[in-house]
């Protein structure tokens, strides 16, 4: 197992032993993070981008707008500015679950390709085979 499908793996366990959305929440964001991104730059643009494109791969309808929602709560949850539930300027309470359960999904699926797929595994080995895998499109002003 390659480090970070291992690191994301580790993520994604947490993530599964916590009731708490907050917790979860911020495990699960951590968990595709540590699969696909690279460096210390643009780490928003990457989680944003590679993201929509892992999702697409593994027909997951999460979009750009649902990761950049996903990376502001994480953001704000980590920083210890608000809990979730006190989040709802950015994502209303009613729509919390449908958007976690997507990204668990993502990340769910993705290590269980991994897994059983040493191809795909082997994508994630190093930085140079996830950007060879999953290029950045050129960085839009990411707000």
């Amino acid at each position: 197992m390659h480090d970070r499908v291992r690191r994301a793996f580790w993520n994604h366990e947490y993530a599964m032993r916590s009731v708490y959305l907050d917790m979860r929440w911020t495990l699960v964001v951590s968990g595709l993070e540590a699969l696909i991104n690279v460096g210390k730059n643009d780490n928003k643009w990457q989680f944003r981008d590679r993201g929509v494109q892992l999702a697409n791969e593994a027909r997951i309808g999460l979009t750009d707008h649902d990761l950049k929602i996903a990376w502001e709560l994480r953001s704000k949850i980590v920083h210890a500015e608000r809990f979730l539930y006190g989040l709802e300027t950015i994502l209303p309470r009613s729509q919390h679950n449908d958007l976690y359960e997507k990204l668990e999904g993502l990340l769910r699926m993705t290590l269980r390709r991994c897994l059983l797929d040493g191809n795909f595994g082997s994508f994630f080995c190093d930085d140079h085979a996830v950007e060879a895998r999953w290029p950045l499109n050129p960085n839009r002003a990411v707000k």
